[in-house]
């Protein structure tokens, strides 16, 4: 082998080490950088202080925290959101739930509450129940609340958080529950699905029929009370037909 050759063969080799070398340094660089961002992360600089809530009325920040499992000197990072988000979700007023982080040390829980909308009757009693049949609580005293009741059903579940029943006509009924509707009927049956029957604050029977053009023919239905407002005697009054409604 010739001296020229000995010699490339030798520089080679030289820069060979030269790049290991660089590329080792530059690993270590990376590997102090990321245990340094790791320990600065974990430091108390990023330990929870501040949990609050938003749109909460009937449920306090107190009951929210706790069930979130949420407290402060916990790490910002180590949250989970979406596991803050189902813990709450499990309590029974809860319909919706969003949580939010703020760096470097606060939480905001914002949630949506159900609404009660109308008492469901059962053997075991009343049960305040929202716009999708969802059970709040038992009603101890009916007067507390100012809604119609639903009779003539068989609830699948009376746990607060579960729906009542699934049932459609249930849930066509909910939802013409509007502002009007729930200022004049204290009662609506739904033990026949053909001949529904809803009762007035007064306790004038109102035949409704099937659940279809609920809306329609309990609108009519309300008409037909401010008419009759001034009738000292209503037996009843016949919204099975909406083309052809009748006054007893």
């Amino acid at each position: 082998m010739s001296s020229a050759k000995r010699r490339k063969k030798k520089s080679r080799k030289k820069l060979d080490w030269r790049k290991l070398a660089r590329f080792l340094k530059n690993m270590l660089l990376i590997i102090m950088g990321v245990l340094a961002v790791y320990y600065f992360t974990q430091s108390p600089f990023f330990a929870l202080k501040d949990i609050e809530s938003t749109g909460n009325t009937k449920v306090t920040e107190e009951e929210i925290i706790q069930k979130s499992g949420l407290s402060a000197g916990m790490n910002y990072f180590g949250l989970d959101t979406q596991l803050v988000e189902k813990r709450v979700l499990a309590m029974p007023l809860v319909e919706k739930v969003t949580v939010k982080k703020h760096l470097p040390d606060s939480v905001v829980i914002n949630i949506k509450e159900r609404k009660p909308l109308a008492l469901f009757c059962a053997q075991e009693g009343l049960f305040v129940i929202d716009g999708k049949g969802y059970c709040l609580e038992k009603c101890t005293t009916a007067p507390s609340y100012d809604l119609p009741i639903i009779t003539g059903l068989k609830p699948d579940s009376l746990d607060p958080g579960e729906q009542v029943i699934k049932s459609d006509d249930l849930e066509v009924v909910l939802a013409a529950l509007e502002q009007d509707v729930l200022q004049q009927f204290s009662e609506i049956n739904i033990a026949q699905t053909d001949n529904l029957i809803a009762y007035t604050r007064q306790g004038i029977p109102v035949f409704l029929g099937t659940t279809n053009k609920l809306s329609e023919k309990l609108d009519v239905a309300i008409s037909y009370l401010d008419l009759l407002a001034d009738e000292e005697e209503v037996e009843y009054i016949d919204i099975r037909s909406i083309q052809a409604p009748a006054v007893k």
